[in-house]
């Protein structure tokens, strides 16, 4: 490739926040860094980044939002359509060489599929932050058939640990594309203004203080975690802050009335609701340990995962696929051995002893591995593999 020669890559984002969203936002920030590079990101309006982004953003895409759950749906399923094909169109008028998909809208993959190839030579590539779908949005045996198409279109696919790369594998066969291990790394928050840190200190200044934090669905088992710290309540208290209420999973009522039967009452501090950017560091800042207590269906990345690393903040998990090949490698807290609650109060008892004795040094080691610099040289060298040698500079 000539040396005046940029590589163009366009971005594709159709949520407009959660872990994904700040995935992207933190890695376009270090894209748009590297001189090789031209990047730019295509979201809906209400991006919860578009604020602070410093790079090229086309907020285009139809806004899926809605706080009515029946316009939301609606919403949705008309973004499946119309959101990938809008994307495309403005990707090949900017002459991009390379489609990024954050998102991917495979539920309508044959009604977008040949718009690049017909238009413009685009290179594929996607970030596959989750391999599969835990829920399917219409009909699973389409989707599945329809997301391995997508993935065997790709010329690269970038994944976040060897786990899901064996997944992937598994799950398309052979294909033509190339596989790239890209970490996920620390998410930082702004320091608070609001201070949490009274909230429990003047009824109990000794317990071990554990948080809960993000979105409360059932996959989280925040149910398991409450029945075991029941076993043995009275050296630990817990804060719940997250969204509930969403569609399909238990109610806040269900885990308040849970905790309360369990012994639990005045033990927990519930902030039930979106959680201010900038409480997100008093929270963590605030608490001796967080806790993941997962069932093993789930398989995404974890945003709560890379805050508390950014924070060094031990952390009691269970055996899901994507911590457990991250805690083989450093010394970040506690693995249950399996996600029931006995087991989670042995490895909770562990943790807090280990937390008195630091023996949780793995933190220092992780922070300068899985670094957004490094993602960004990982994926620019991907990148430049996967282009002709000859493209066009812009």
């Amino acid at each position: 490739m000539p040396p005046a020669s940029k590589i163009k890559v366009a971005f594709y984002c159709f949520f407009p926040g959660g872990g994904i969203g700040q995935y992207t936002h933190e890695l376009l920030t270090q894209l748009m860094c590297l001189e090789s590079l031209t990047v730019s990101l295509y979201c809906p309006p209400n991006f919860e980044w578009l604020n602070k982004a410093k790079y090229e953003t086309h907020p285009v895409l139809f806004q899926i939002s809605s706080s009515q759950p029946l316009i939301r749906k609606m919403k949705f399923l008309m973004g499946q359509w119309i959101n990938p094909n809008r994307f495309l169109h403005h990707a090949v008028k900017s002459k991009a060489h390379i489609v990024h998909f954050s998102n991917f809208n495979h539920l309508t993959y044959p009604a977008w599929k040949g718009f690049k190839t017909k238009n413009a030579p685009l290179v594929q590539a996607c970030t596959a932050h989750d391999v599969k779908r835990a829920v399917p949005i219409l009909n699973r045996n389409w989707e599945t058939r329809q997301l391995s198409e997508f993935y065997k279109d790709c010329r690269i696919i970038f994944v976040h640990g060897e786990n899901q790369k064996q997944e992937l594998e598994s799950f398309t066969g052979k294909g033509n594309y190339k596989t790239v291990i890209v970490p996920m790394g620390p998410f930082e928050f702004p320091g608070s203004q609001h201070s949490q840190k009274t909230k429990f200190e003047k009824k109990d200044n000794q317990a071990s203080k554990g948080l809960f934090f993000g979105n409360i669905r059932d996959e989280k088992n925040l149910d398991g975690l409450l029945k075991a710290l029941s076993i043995d309540p009275e050296k630990v208290q817990l804060t719940v802050a997250g969204k509930s209420g969403i569609s399909g999973h238990k109610s806040i009522q269900y885990y308040q009335d849970l905790a309360d039967s369990l012994g639990l009452k005045g033990k927990i501090l519930w902030l039930d609701g979106h959680v201010p950017e900038d409480q997100v560091s008093e929270l963590f800042q605030s608490s001796d340990w967080v806790a993941l207590p997962y069932k093993d269906k789930f398989t995404s990345q974890s945003g709560v995962f890379n805050i508390a690393t950014h924070y060094s903040k031990p952390m009691l998990i269970t055996p899901a696929p994507t911590f457990k090949e991250i805690f083989a490698k450093y010394s970040l807290g506690e693995l249950a051995i399996n996600e029931s609650p006995g087991e989670m109060q042995i490895a909770l008892k562990r943790l807090i002893q280990g937390i008195k004795t630091s023996k949780y040094d793995g933190f220092q080691s992780y922070q300068d591995y899985h670094t957004w610099e490094k993602n960004a040289e990982l994926t620019k060298s991907a990148y430049q593999e996967s282009v002709d040698p000859r493209v066009e500079s812009i």
